[in-house]
């Protein structure tokens, strides 16, 4: 049996973000229905988090023809010579358990799911109307959350924070010619930046909070993508305690990011959480229920996004 391989460039060619919203927004419903499983091993080949990491994601949804495996590294050597992360998602047969296709996509189909996930959140939990965004962050995610949430909210002012302001320069050259009509602002002061904007992206490799629950204000919403393992926390325990919260999955929440560290430090429960992201999409819990709501999505992803996003690039191939 032919095992098919498809590059990064040909996924690239024929799949965006926005192509892959309604599927992962299945998923997630899907999920927090009992009807997928999503697992998750992470391994530190040099044994110390900052220089690299492994994440192996596993996804299946009941009725599919297919399941994932995902090895989904990230190195900071890459990131300091502007290389690509490696990876690949293996497709099988859900029936046979034969190997059907690897997508090579150098963490293409990873990147842009989670910008779908964030477009999700954005259109059940921010605020109906916003005059100005925030990005905490330099990476790939702080490209894509900004495009995905004006897909749904179209601001006006997009306000650029990171610890090294050539990457704040070099994103905002980049997103400039996506966001028309949108004043890209540079920022220095972190506090002034969470403080004045209607919604907050946080897509950074933080290992301590950024986010304090004191700079929030009612009606603002936070996207939180970058804290994805038990090493990293962007949020303080007040950011959480103040907000109505959303997961992705409430296991996947409890074992990564800003809510393990929480949950260990005594101070939030996992019953605090108000919602999964699926349960909100499938209208079964609130999301968003007033103007003076503060919202956070945390999302840390599920191996179920990742068969979605299979699932669309082979139906595009």
């Amino acid at each position: 049996m032919t095992v098919r391989v498809v590059g990064a460039d040909e996924l690239r060619a024929r799949l965006c973000f926005e192509d892959l919203i309604e599927p992962i927004a299945r998923a997630f419903e899907d999920t927090s229905a009992g009807r997928a499983h999503n697992g998750l091993v992470v391994m530190v080949p040099d044994g110390r988090p900052e220089l690299g990491d492994v994440y192996v994601k596993t996804g299946t949804l009941h009725g599919h023809a297919v399941y994932i495996v995902k090895v989904s590294p990230w190195f900071a050597i890459n990131v300091e010579r502007g290389a690509p992360q490696g990876g690949f998602i293996a497709v099988c047969d859900s029936r046979t358990g034969h190997t059907l296709a690897l997508l090579d996509d150098q963490h293409y189909l990873s990147d842009i799911r989670t910008a779908a996930a964030g477009a999700l959140a954005a259109r059940v939990l921010a605020p109906p109307e916003i005059e100005t965004a925030a990005v905490l962050g330099g990476g790939v995610q702080a490209y894509w959350q900004p495009l995905a949430l004006y897909r749904e909210r179209r601001f006006t002012r997009l306000v650029v924070w990171t610890r090294v302001r050539d990457h704040a320069a070099a994103l905002q050259a980049r997103l400039a010619p996506h966001l028309p009509g949108v004043a890209i602002e540079l920022a220095s002061d972190l506090e002034r930046t969470v403080r004045r904007a209607d919604v907050v992206i946080t897509a950074t490799s933080a290992r301590e909070p950024l986010v304090r629950g004191a700079w929030l204000r009612d009606g603002q919403h936070v996207t939180a993508v970058g804290a994805d393992d038990p090493s990293k926390c962007e949020l303080d325990v007040h950011a959480l305690a103040r907000a109505r919260v959303v997961v992705d999955a409430r296991d996947t929440a409890a074992a990564n990011g800003c809510i393990h560290r929480a949950i260990a430090g005594g101070g939030y429960r996992l019953t605090d959480v108000a919602a999964e992201l699926g349960e909100v999409l499938a209208g079964t819990r609130p999301g968003r229920r007033s103007p003076r709501d503060v919202t956070i999505a945390k999302l840390v992803g599920l191996g179920a996004q990742d068969l979605a996003a299979a699932e669309q690039a082979l139906a595009r191939l």
